[in-house]
């Protein structure tokens, strides 16, 4: 590929842009799902975040796919900010001062 050829996508994806008198291309299922994580972590331009969240919202499948993904993301925020239970701090600490104190290595 040259370096001609994003130019002239950018180029043709105006011109249609301005053939369809400004109305912006639709969104297709597999455009959206190839790229629903830059979606949403804000990756992409707000045209492009514009026609996937219009798609989204009309989509039953996309809606769906974008939900869960969303719901997954938030469970595994709450999972990283949990700290484990002080009991369990102290073993794995006493384990290691144990260690240190006996000078037990790793076998070569």
């Amino acid at each position: 590929m040259s370096e001609e050829t994003p130019d002239l996508v950018d180029r043709a994806e105006r011109a249609l842009l301005a053939l369809s008198g400004g109305r912006t291309r639709q969104c297709s299922c597999e455009e959206l799902l190839e790229n629903l994580m830059e979606f949403l972590d804000s990756e992409l331009d707000e045209d492009t975040c514009t026609r996937y969240r219009q798609h989204a919202a009309e989509c039953p499948t996309c809606h769906q796919a974008t939900d869960a993904e969303r719901h997954i993301r938030e469970m595994v925020r709450r999972s990283c900010a949990e700290k484990a239970p002080s009991s369990l701090r102290l073993r794995v600490e006493s384990q290691l001062a144990v260690l240190r104190v006996t000078g037990i290595r790793a076998v070569d």
